[in-house]
């Protein structure tokens, strides 16, 4: 579908403060709108940004990152709107379940059923420009170490991307289905690459949707790493200058990506 209404029971559903600059029309139906320079949803210069997409997200359920729930994004190139899965599960996504929105929440195409935890999306691409593409997950890791008074450092070249501090963690509580807490998530991410939820998992951002995927695979192996170097006693944490060196030496970073791709079709 590529225009239309919000349905009802979504916007009634809704609390009031979720939605910034959305019109209400009779009925509490929350009007759908076009954006000046934004593609439709159906438009083939989307097609590639889908597939990728969709691929994004059957990595991540497949390397065990997401269960039920978690949700990527990728911003449609040189406007104010993203795509996004629709309210499904990962590793159910495909094509036909996406959705088009702007940074204000408007739908402007695809399936009338946004993800729970949009502003998410829309809050930290509105603040980030250098970011395309936002991953959230309910990682085992990033949600230990967000409740610990141990900071995720890096430890391993795996956490060349992060600061040598690790990532900061956003204090908020509840799920990010307003814009008020949106905007306080995307506060918290600042210029860092990702930024943990306490008691809820972790957003991580990337200049495309490859390496947003790739990063947060590599902060669920971080945290599986510091967790059982703590079992052994204080690790040896590697400064922003040895950092520096292993991001410095990397040559191909789409390496990564095209192995979890190869790894979809053997499950």
């Amino acid at each position: 579908m590529t225009g239309g209404r919000w349905p009802t029971r979504f916007a009634r559903a809704a609390p009031a403060n979720v939605c910034i600059n959305r019109p209400l029309k009779p009925g509490g139906i929350m009007a759908s709108s076009r954006r000046a320079g934004v593609p439709a949803f159906d438009a083939p210069e989307l097609n590639e940004l889908k597939r990728t997409l969709v691929t994004a997200c059957h990595i991540l359920d497949r390397e065990g990152i997401t269960d039920g729930y978690g949700h990527v994004s990728a911003r449609v190139p040189a406007t104010s709107a993203f795509l996004t899965i629709a309210n499904v599960s990962p590793g159910c996504a495909t094509l036909e379940r996406l959705i088009l929105m702007d940074f204000d929440g408007n739908y402007l195409g695809g399936v009338e059923s946004p993800p729970n935890e949009w502003p998410i999306h829309a809050c930290v691409l509105k603040s980030r420009p250098d970011v395309m593409s936002v991953c959230h997950t309910h990682s085992v890791w990033s949600t230990l170490f967000s409740v610990l008074p141990i900071k995720l450092r890096p430890l391993h070249h795996y956490g060349k991307f992060l600061p040598a501090d690790g990532p900061p963690v956003y204090e908020g509580v509840g799920l990010v289905r307003t814009v008020e807490r949106g905007d306080a998530l995307a506060a918290a991410l600042g210029e860092s690459p990702a930024v943990l939820m306490r008691a809820h998992g972790d957003t991580v951002v990337g200049a495309s949707i490859e390496q947003a995927i790739q990063r947060t695979i590599r902060l669920a192996k971080l945290g599986e790493l510091l967790h059982l170097a703590l079992l052994h006693g204080e690790p040896r944490y590697l400064r922003a200058e040895e950092l520096a060196i292993f991001s410095a030496d990397e040559q191909f970073p789409a390496r990564g990506w095209e192995y979890y791709v190869s790894r979809l079709g053997r499950r």
